[in-house]
């Protein structure tokens, strides 16, 4: 080999050992602390793996959980600045671009709904009987909450007005909705798990009307994105924070991906939520859970929920994709 050649595979080595000095360094490189509010349930856990399981440290993000009842009071904090990003339904953000709050999905966490509608073994309701809930009284966590979406689009597929044919009641977060259905507060009840196998299996005081995580759901209801994390354009807008974005984005991707491929990483974050449950049950979350894990939010999806939304009266103006998703965000779900 002659002496020029040797030295251009010198400084190609040493171009590469630059460029992996780079990669470390950017890999390593500190972004500060990030708040997050959640609700704590099963779509909540990717971010605890990703916290326990250090995909947010080797990305350089230090991230502090706060929990919520519900969904809508997640999403409350993230809009007021309580909070940096929040956790909560994609749906949700259609509804809040159509009332001119201006915020972005930095990630899906789960695409598929995580609720159940249960009622009480004294209403005498079989599966599927929804029209069977006319002139009774049905609990969702709070208004405007994801639950209170899912259950008011499921109630007009079935014909029912839930303004006029029923009664829809806030009955805040799990731990409400068991007494809430024994002391007759509720017929019936949108939940979540753990509260979904504790009232039908661990009580036997309810039985599942319909399961949003199936397939067997009524058309309005198929192909719905469950939950998201979420961030306002405004916290958005200041470069530091969108690198704290990314940098979630990428965390949660690896996080999702690991739940897929061993669904028992889920069962620590769920034993420290509900210790009340028998390590069977949560064993059996986490199974049915894992597969609905996905950091991917398609402009199919959006323009389903969109037509599906504004047709059951949720929203007056379609939402497109770009209201909604930041491109330099979705680049990071690889």
């Amino acid at each position: 080999m002659t002496s020029s050649r040797r030295s251009l595979f010198r400084v190609a080595a040493l171009a590469l050992c630059a460029f992996g000095a780079v990669q470390t360094s950017y890999a390593q490189q500190k972004l500060g602390s990030s708040t997050i509010s959640v609700v704590p349930s099963t779509s909540a856990v990717v971010l605890y793996v990703a916290r326990d399981e250090g995909f947010f440290e080797r990305e350089g993000l230090e991230v502090k959980i706060t929990e919520f009842a519900s969904g809508a009071e997640a999403e409350r904090a993230m809009v007021a600045g309580a909070v940096d990003m929040g956790g909560g339904g994609v749906g949700t953000t259609l509804l809040m671009a159509n009332q001119g709050i201006k915020a972005k999905n930095v990630v899906l966490l789960q695409k598929k709904p995580i609720f159940t509608l249960v009622a009480s073994n004294r209403a005498n309701l079989k599966p599927g009987d929804l029209k069977g809930l006319k002139g009774k009284t049905v609990g969702v966590s709070s208004p405007g909450s994801l639950s209170d979406l899912f259950l008011r689009i499921a109630l007009r597929d079935a014909g029912l007005d839930p303004d006029k044919d029923l009664t829809v009641v806030a009955t805040g977060g799990l731990a409400a909705h068991l007494p809430a259905l024994q002391t007759g507060r509720v017929d019936a009840q949108m939940t979540w798990e753990p509260s979904t196998v504790t009232l039908t299996r661990k009580e036997k005081a309810a039985t599942v009307l319909l399961d949003l995580r199936g397939d067997d759901v009524p058309a309005p209801l198929q192909n719905l994105l469950g939950s998201s994390l979420q961030a306002t354009d405004k916290w958005l807008s200041t470069p530091s924070n969108l690198a704290k974005a990314q940098a979630a984005a990428r965390a949660i991707t690896k996080a999702s991906r690991a739940i897929n491929d061993k669904p028992d990483l889920m069962v620590p974050t769920l034993q420290r939520m509900f210790p009340s449950l028998s390590p069977d049950l949560l064993t059996e979350i986490a199974r049915v859970e894992a597969p609905a894990f996905s950091p991917l939010i398609t402009k199919e999806a959006i323009d389903h929920m969109s037509k599906v939304y504004r047709g059951a009266g949720l929203t007056k103006s379609d939402v497109a994709y770009a209201d909604i998703v930041d491109p330099r965000l979705a680049a990071e779900w690889k």
